[in-house]
């Protein structure tokens, strides 16, 4: 659509001026009778297709604001363009990235067939070596004996006795039964000689003591269990405890063990406070400052003791070598204190552990009896008898015994 004024000319013609513009040649009007509708439509095409100003304020204006959007219609024209090349080439890259990833689909699958193919050909292989498990080495059982041997070996090495006592030991295959065998010796002769080696040798004698007590007591007093986990002391009394007086009178003999106990008087059965100890030659029993009686191992005839909990032991000596009497004694550590003895006297079968009562030596022609019972509550009394009786408690499941062992 043109417009009909310029800068140069922004007024519209007047309408005189171009009336008589169109009609100044009235023969050639004569002459073309059409031509007077053509020109009048020419001029209604004009009026259509033309803008005509009136004031130039009006054109520099829309000359403003076409500049203004001619930078707005570049701008689509590139964003439509860029977005054109920008689909197109998206619509590539997903093309490419749809066959790898159908190509490496195939792959994976490919890969998960074969490896389906082989375990169902090792599980195959296995049933069949199950199957012939008992039979001679074959072929159709030869990879799973050797899977079996391997698997056992290393699940054995995680299950081993850490100690000799423990005799666990992992169950084999019927297979593997022979190898499991020498494999068990094999481990229990390797801890033996761990165990020997690392021994000292005071624990060595504490042992020894262990097995003198086992001879003794073993199925004959109850306790007996309960004192194989407490290991012997050299001694339960130091040196610095006994009375140096005590100490001069028996320097020429060398203390092997020392222990604290109760001596009951053998006629009134009055408990008292005293010292045992056991030297190379004798066995002394001492208050404070002084020696109440010594039993030379010459003159000792036998030590007795119950079959019960208590921790009373009556030491019998010869009523030919002029001795007080049978010492009458109530010890905590009683095992221990029994083996030190026999083994300083070096006289086999001296212990004898009674049931229900014992009778000891008092004075020449006179003799006490111990009765021993059980119940409820541990005591010591004299009965009306003139006996002294030891009521021993009973151990019911979950306690713990009275005296220590």
């Amino acid at each position: 659509m043109g417009i009909a004024v310029s800068r140069d000319c922004a007024t519209a013609p007047q309408p005189g001026q171009q009336t008589e513009t169109l009609f100044q040649n009235k023969k050639q009007i004569k002459k073309h009778p059409y031509s007077l509708s053509s020109l009048f439509k020419a001029q209604e095409h004009n009026l259509k297709t033309k803008i005509f100003i009136r004031f130039p304020r009006t054109l520099f204006a829309t000359e403003d604001a076409l500049e203004f959007c001619k930078h707005q219609l570049v701008a689509r024209i590139q964003a439509t363009y860029k977005s054109c090349l920008g689909r197109r080439e998206y619509v590539k890259k997903r093309q490419a990235a749809i066959k790898l990833e159908a190509h490496w689909r195939g792959a994976l699958a490919r890969k998960a067939i074969q490896r389906r193919k082989w375990a169902v050909r090792i599980i195959r292989k296995f049933i069949k070596g199950f199957i012939s498990r008992n039979k001679p080495l074959c072929p159709d059982n030869e990879e799973f004996i050797v899977f079996v041997r391997k698997n056992y070996i290393l699940n054995l090495r995680y299950h081993l006795p850490k100690t000799v006592l423990d005799k666990s030991w992992l169950r084999p295959p019927g297979i593997l039964e022979n190898a499991s065998d020498l494999l068990r010796k094999m481990c229990v002769r390797n801890l033996v000689q761990k165990y020997c080696r690392g021994i000292t040798a005071e624990r060595k004698a504490m042992m020894q003591q262990k097995v003198v007590t086992s001879e003794i007591f073993r199925g004959r007093k109850d306790g007996y269990t309960e004192s194989l986990n407490q290991p012997f002391a050299n001694s339960r009394i130091n040196e610095g405890d006994i009375n140096p007086k005590v100490l001069q009178l028996i320097s020429h003999e060398k203390i092997q063990y020392g222990v604290p106990v109760i001596k009951y008087d053998r006629k009134g059965f009055k408990a008292r406070q005293r010292q045992l100890i056991l030297t190379q030659k004798a066995a002394y029993v001492v208050e404070l400052a002084k020696i109440k009686q010594k039993i030379e191992y010459s003159a000792l005839k036998g030590v007795s003791t119950s079959n019960l909990r208590d921790g009373i032991l009556v030491i019998h000596v010869s009523p030919e070598d002029k001795q007080k009497g049978d010492a009458v004694l109530q010890c905590g550590h009683m095992f221990e204190a029994v083996t030190k003895l026999v083994m300083l006297v070096k006289k086999e079968n001296i212990v004898n552990v009674v049931q229900g009562s014992l009778q000891f030596f008092i004075s020449p022609g006179k003799e006490g009896t111990i009765v021993f019972d059980t119940g409820p509550e541990e005591q010591i009394y004299k009965n009306k008898n003139g006996q002294l009786t030891v009521v021993s408690g009973r151990l019911w499941e979950g306690s713990k015994p009275f005296y220590r062992m």
